[in-house]
């Protein structure tokens, strides 16, 4: 049965959903918590087998793209019935088959491109916390940071709006860690999703000239510590052929957990 969630809503759908969370948080995170916390940019919808939830297609639109998750045997027909921009990032962890279902669908309109990733867990004991040595400060950022933010995210190549930097700053989803030299800000590492349950860790970067200095280990290791704190599990996603980033991960306890497939879609202008 193909469940249009928000067609749907009710309180069975509801605790379907969070059942299934609670059950799999990596698995349902994103599902979980767009419909939890960003009803008004999502659609889901569910494949369901009895009262389990065997696949889900999640289309997420607060993003400059649309970010779209398709996990299991996702309902994929759901997607000839929305509108789609013209920029699309695609998380597949489903059968080769789908996959190619969707390349040729989005290839007759504009250029598609694949690579694999993997997703990667921290919990409990697993976590081997990283201290880094020498002149340096690393500290949750604040908005009170806002002027280095923008600075390494100009840097980072990904300019964002002083507003935008405020609610990153500030808002409880968002978590930020920095590592300073001499007062400079030169790396982060941030969160994106905060649940009891798991965190997701994301957009870690390091300044051109201060690289291979162990400065993004130490980033991720302070969230990954404050995740483990919590009692909740880190997750992260990296590319598959990102052979450093996978070996840090590793050194602070990061175990891979699945293969997923990235899809990105740029619509023929």
């Amino acid at each position: 049965m193909i469940v249009d969630v928000f067609r749907e809503l009710n309180r069975d759908v509801l605790s379907l959903i969070k059942r299934a969370y609670l059950a799999d948080p990596v698995r349902y995170a994103y599902l979980y918590y767009d419909i939890t916390y960003y009803p008004e940019f999502t659609e889901a919808y569910l494949n369901v087998v009895g009262n389990d939830i065997v696949g889900y297609l999640l289309i997420f639109r607060g993003l400059p793209y649309t970010a779209i998750h398709i996990i299991g045997n996702a309902p994929l027909n759901a997607l000839n019935e929305t509108l789609l921009n013209n920029h699309l990032v695609i998380h597949a962890e489903t059968e080769p088959k789908h996959v190619n279902y969707l390349v040729n669908k989005l290839s007759s309109s504009g250029v598609v491109s694949l690579s694999r990733g993997l997703t990667m867990i921290c919990w409990g004991n697993h976590f081997k916390e990283f201290v880094i040595r020498g002149n340096v400060t690393i500290r949750r950022l604040s908005i009170n940071d806002i002027d280095e933010f923008l600075k390494i995210k100009n840097i980072q190549g990904s300019r964002i709006s002083k507003a935008e930097a405020l609610i990153r700053l500030s808002s409880p989803h968002w978590h930020y860690y920095g590592l300073f030299t001499n007062n400079e800000l030169v790396a982060i590492a941030g969160t994106y999703l905060k649940l009891p349950e798991v965190w997701a860790i994301g957009d870690v970067f390091t300044a051109p000239n201060y690289r291979n200095r162990g400065f993004a280990k130490a980033v991720v290791s302070a969230i990954t510590r404050d995740a483990i704190n919590a009692n909740a599990i880190a997750m992260l996603h990296v590319d598959e052929g990102n052979t450093p980033a996978i070996k840090v991960y590793g050194q602070l306890g990061y175990i891979a957990v699945q293969y997923f497939t990235w899809l990105r879609f740029e619509h023929n202008s």
